[in-house]
Order: C-alpha cells, then structure tokens, then sequence
C-alpha cells in the first residue's frame, strides 16, 4: 500500500537592502517553530549599523573608463542644388586649409531675368570649399561633366588626429558636475600614458568605446548612451581601433565634511542621513551632497563636525519592502513520493 508524503523545504529569507550600498542583513526563518524569533526589518536594520562621527576628509573623483581609439570624424562637403562637375581641384588624400576650394559645379540658374530687363545666364558657377583644415577622402573618380544631385556629398575632410573614446555608464554621469578638469590616456600594450584633450561628453554617435554594441544597445543593455571623447596628442603613437583605459579626474575636493556613501540615502545634490542625537534618539535629516569618489561622498549641507550618523544607512521602509514571506516559501515547495 502506498502512501504519499509531503515535504516542504524552507528557505532563509535574504533581504537585500538600503540604498548607495546599505546594509546587508540576514532574516532566518526556519518553519517547524525551530530556531529563534522573528525580528522585525526596521529593528535588525538598525542593530546592523553603527555609529559613525562626522569629520572633515578629501575626496578625489577618479573614474577609469574602457576607451577605444578613432580616427577624428571629418566634416562633409555637400552639393546643396546639386549640378554639373566642371573643376575637380584637389583628390583623394590631398591636406587642404580651412576654406580651400574642393569642387567647382556649374548650377542652373532658376533666375528668370539678370538686371534691368535682361535675361539671366543658364547656369552660374558654384564652388565647394573645405569646412576645416584637414585631409580630402570622399571623391574618388569625379570628373568634369560629371552630375551631382542635389544635397549629395563630394567629399569629406577630416584632421590628421584621433580621438580616445570611452562608454560612460548613465548612473556615472552624476559625478561630472561640469567638464573633466584632467584626462589621461593609456593605450594598451602602446606608449606611456599621456594627457588626453577633453573634446565632448553627451550622446554616442557610433557605439561605445567599450564592448562592441550589438543590436542597437551599448555594452549596459541600453540604446544610444554617453560618450566621452578626447583628443589623442599628435606625437603619440596611435592607430583606430586599439583600446586602452581613460583615467577621468572628475573633481578635487579637500577640508570637507567627507562621510561613507554606505551612510547616505542617495548618490547625487542631495540625500538622507540618519542622525544619532546625544540621547540615542534618531533622525532622519536631508543633506546637500557634493563630489563623490565611490567610497566617500562630501556633504555639502546638513551636517557638522562632531555629529554622528548611522552607517550603514538602515533600510527605508518607503522603498525597501520585502515580499510576502509565504509567497516566497510557496516557491520552495517540493512533492516526494514513497512507498
């Protein structure tokens, strides 16, 4: 005669919380009424963190980004109304100044009368010129005669220079509070590091400089992202392609009241402390935030020298809410059948 038995396996909740790397704490729940008391969220939140004095520090903002190296995008030179190639001035590969002439076009001319009743010619001369100082690509076999369409472009002129380009994940772009002060370059297996040019920081153009996009999305799992880019010095040895790391010093800060990251709810302007008054009260105060270095973050407003704060921050029941543990223990139920 058979019979069938049921067995539950229960499972350890483990709650993950607080926010800009808070406590970590371990709630074991044992079903059968085996092992100690349930403790509250809020109380073993509390009992987690520690006391920690405020006091004046240094933070330094460094980031090191993947970078990839780029030839410097050129700048196009376009037949706006289009029209009949009748002088070619320079080729493929020539150095041009910013302003020289690329491409002569005969242009029909769509004015119907010149002045004082006269007709006007059939076509008018138009010449393209260089945007910038740079090398031509671009025009391959174009000839006199040759027709150009409206709006088609000619040629392309670019700088003889190279570009360091680096992904900078979303959430870092918090810690820019304007342009970077320093940038240095170390290409892989390449020269020695060197001082690197700040050029832009804002949208991808052409994919990150990290990891290979694919489908669309950069290396995070998100479409498009942000690209720091800077100016590879001349007398460096570089070739597109080769990767290497950028060392970004975002922001210098000393004599500053500098607290964990741990102790603070929020990462950027402003956050939350929770204050241990001098009779072990507590409090949750808002705090103006300033330079962030991962480990240490300056506060700005809201505290002084001498307080102390709670770190790590305990958990915040706005946000930090576990599931329901019977939810959870339902999931770990199994079935075994013997005899």
């Amino acid at each position: 005669m058979s019979k069938k038995k049921w067995i539950i396996a229960g499972t350890g909740l483990v709650l993950l919380a607080g926010l800009g790397g808070g406590a970590y704490v371990m709630l074991p729940r044992v079903l059968g009424g085996v092992g100690g008391p349930e403790v509250p969220v809020e109380q073993a939140a509390l009992e987690a963190s520690v006391p920690f004095t405020v006091e004046l520090g240094s933070v330094s903002s460094v980031m090191v980004l993947d970078a990839t190296v780029r030839a410097a995008p050129g700048e196009d030179v376009a037949a706006r109304n289009g029209g009949t190639v009748t002088r070619v001035w320079v080729g493929d590969g020539a150095p041009v100044e910013n302003g020289a002439p690329i491409v002569t076009l005969s242009v029909p001319n769509t004015t119907a009368t010149g002045g004082e009743g006269a007709e006007a010619p059939a076509a008018r001369e138009v010449t393209l010129y260089a945007p910038r100082t740079g090398d031509v690509s671009g025009i391959g076999d174009l000839r006199d005669g040759d027709v150009v369409e409206p709006g088609a472009v000619v040629a392309t002129v670019a700088p003889d220079e190279f570009w360091a380009v680096a992904s900078v994940p979303s959430n870092d772009l918090y810690r820019f509070g304007g342009e970077p002060r320093d940038i240095e370059l170390s290409i892989d297996q390449g020269p020695a590091p060197t001082t690197c040019e700040f050029v832009s920081l804002g949208p991808a153009e052409r994919g990150g400089g990290g990891a290979p996009a694919e489908d669309g999305e950069d290396a995070r799992g998100g479409g498009g992202g942000t690209e720091l880019v800077c100016r590879v010095p001349a007398g460096v040895e570089a070739y597109e392609g080769v990767t290497g790391k950028l060392s970004v010093a975002v922001e210098d800060v000393s004599n500053v009241i500098a607290v964990p990251v741990t102790a603070v709810r929020g990462a950027s302007d402003e956050g939350e402390v929770v204050v241990v008054a001098e009779d072990g009260s507590r409090q949750t105060r808002e705090v103006a935030l300033g330079v962030s270095d991962g480990s240490l973050v300056e506060v700005t407003e809201g505290l002084s020298v001498g307080e102390q704060i709670l770190d790590p921050v305990p958990l915040d029941p706005r946000f930090d809410v576990p599931g329901d543990p019977e939810e959870e223990f339902a999931e770990d139920e199994y079935f075994m059948e013997g005899e």
